[in-house]
């Protein structure tokens, strides 16, 4: 949707393949681009805590080939503050356009949570990774991603548990009262689990796409949203927190007044969007709002460094 293009001193990345646990037809994985960014300290310092990175509906690449400048930005911050960051691609081999207008062959519920523990099982087999200090992190679409990936519904995390090698050999489905009585009782994630989660203004953040019921996770999320978003509104994230946490799960939400859709994008004029208001409703409106971006990038720090580098 928006096309932005690496700023001077960027953060050198690697643009690699991954398989992500999602099959073709053909039952083969899904290879996917990936862009992998390692600090310089990374083959001195011994192994370091990671984050997997899940990008929106417009994709993770611009128009003009460019990595979007969000992104971009975020990795250059946390590799800065001795992170490694893997850039997941769910849209490009798979040939997938943006998703921003409609929706898509590529799901937040399916394809995606595949997509994300892919990249986790990529990162636990690299030797200068802390294969149980990893986050997951997304943005709108990929903040929905997010919560599917966490949730009691994932496609992909018995699969993960039950074929990581470090993993606890995988249990029978359990009711969901079960699953929320031993989600209170789990002080962290598994080992071959992501330690914890952050979600930015995600799609599918309410009562209803989530099941709040019965949505379950031992993964503590943090949700960032703004309160004047028209895109992923707040008051149904609000809701969807509130009843979850009536059940005790390690979510929180911190909402910011007056910002909206796309805050913590660097440089990012306020914009309408009527082209996709059909799907949405409201026109959407993204834009940068600074007091935002400044508060969402200390909390993200703080979120991260107390989650993984204990």
């Amino acid at each position: 949707m928006i096309l932005m293009v690496l700023g001077p001193g960027a953060a050198a990345q690697e643009k690699i393949q991954i398989p992500s646990l999602d099959t073709d037809a053909s039952g083969h994985p899904v290879l996917l681009d990936a862009y992998l960014f390692k600090p310089a300290l990374a083959t001195a310092a011994g192994p370091l805590p990671a984050v997997v990175f899940m990008h929106g509906c417009s994709g993770l690449i611009t128009h003009s080939g460019k990595l979007m400048s969000r992104e971009l930005d975020w990795a250059q911050r946390l590799n800065q503050q001795g992170y490694v960051v893997l850039a997941v691609d769910s849209f490009s081999t798979r040939g997938a356009a943006s998703e921003c207008a409609h929706g898509g062959a590529v799901t937040p519920q399916v394809e995606r949570p595949r997509d994300a523990y892919g990249a986790l099982r990529f990162l636990q087999s690299q030797p200068y990774v802390k294969p149980d200090r990893i986050a997951l992190m997304g943005w709108s679409h990929g903040g929905g991603t997010v919560l599917f990936s966490i949730g009691p519904r994932s496609p992909a995390r018995e699969i993960n548990r039950g074929s990581m090698q470090i993993s606890a050999p995988a249990s029978p489905p359990r009711a969901a009262s079960e699953v929320i009585s031993a989600a209170t009782t789990e002080a962290t994630p598994a080992a071959s689990d992501f330690r914890t989660a952050i979600a930015f203004y995600p799609g599918w953040c309410n009562t209803s796409a989530q099941h709040a019921s019965d949505w379950s996770t031992a993964i503590p999320l943090l949700i960032l949203q703004g309160e004047s978003d028209t895109w992923t509104r707040a008051q149904p994230c609000e809701d969807f927190v509130q009843a979850v946490r009536a059940n005790n799960m390690p979510v929180e939400i911190h909402l910011y007044p007056g910002a909206y859709h796309d805050f913590d994008f660097p440089h990012l004029p306020l914009t309408e969007h009527p082209e996709f208001a059909k799907r949405t409703g409201p026109v959407p409106i993204t834009g940068t709002d600074p007091v935002a971006r400044a508060d969402a990038i200390e909390r993200v720090t703080a979120y991260l460094a107390q989650a993984l580098k204990p």
